[in-house]
């Protein structure tokens, strides 16, 4: 049992994909943005993305009981899932480290676009192996499908929340795209994890958990009016922050109160 372990576990698994979002949808902004500020505000995400993954990295040592034995967990990659997590984590820090620094430094060795492609392939696959590392047959609380699509849905919120918040002010136009995308993704999330707290059994009763996500409902519609009335974009920032709290909080509610036994 390693239950004091789950809040790293949480921010390992939530950063990480944070970082994901951010690469992917980085790639959208910059094929469909012709602002002046594409390239400094792509070379901005990337150091994000950066500070992301490390920072996730280190709470993924802060899960287990052993860090320094950390790499032992590599040893298994042709039959564990979580240590083909781990590989495709180091390639894709590897792959964004080597990125960023060719553009921060002007190396051109290699095309940008293959660290892109790279990072993007790993950051996919990434997921693809959280998902199958933490939906737990073994585990009941934990093998539904929310799980899995909360993976999906983190990224998304999650990438076009950063994005908006970063061009707001100089592509207004552009932001909206990215707004609507977190709005969308927000309700998306929000349904997912009442259906996870219903599969919970768990819906009746009253925590912080359904205030916060209520109060981050009520936000929404006055976002969606100011923006519909074109006015400050200030509830926009408080919705968007607020909603990933909830986002957040969901992770941990999932792997900290419905999964003692990670």
């Amino acid at each position: 049992m390693m239950e004091e372990y789950n809040i790293s576990l949480a921010l390992f698994t939530w950063l990480t994909q944070l970082s994901v979002g951010i690469i992917i949808l980085r790639a959208v902004y910059m094929r469909i943005s012709s602002g002046q500020q594409r390239l400094i505000t792509g070379r901005l995400l990337l150091s994000i993305v950066l500070v992301l993954l490390v920072t996730g990295l280190l709470f993924s040592f802060a899960h287990l009981k052993y860090p320094r034995h950390a790499f032992n967990a590599l040893n298994n990659i042709s039959s564990s899932w979580m240590s083909r997590e781990i590989l495709a984590e180091l390639i894709l820090v590897f792959s964004v480290t080597a990125w960023y620094t060719g553009i921060r430094f002007r190396i051109k060795v290699l095309s940008p676009l293959l660290f892109e492609l790279l990072s993007v392939l790993a950051g996919i696959v990434l997921i693809f192996f959280m998902i199958k590392t933490y939906m737990l047959p073994a585990i009941p609380e934990m093998n539904h499908p929310a799980v899995p699509v909360s993976f999906i849905i983190t990224p998304l919120l999650a990438g076009s929340s950063v994005i908006y918040l970063l061009i707001r002010k100089k592509e207004q136009a552009m932001a909206g795209r990215f707004k609507i995308v977190a709005y969308i993704m927000f309700i998306a999330s929000l349904v997912n994890f009442v259906v996870f707290s219903v599969y919970q059994d768990d819906l009746p009763l009253l925590n912080p958990y359904y205030a916060l996500w209520l109060v981050a409902a009520i936000l929404l519609i006055i976002s969606l009016m100011a923006t519909n009335k074109n006015k400050s974009v200030f509830p926009d920032v408080i919705f968007l922050t607020l909603a990933l709290i909830c986002d957040f909080s969901a992770r941990v509610y999932t792997l900290t109160y419905t999964g003692p036994g990670l």
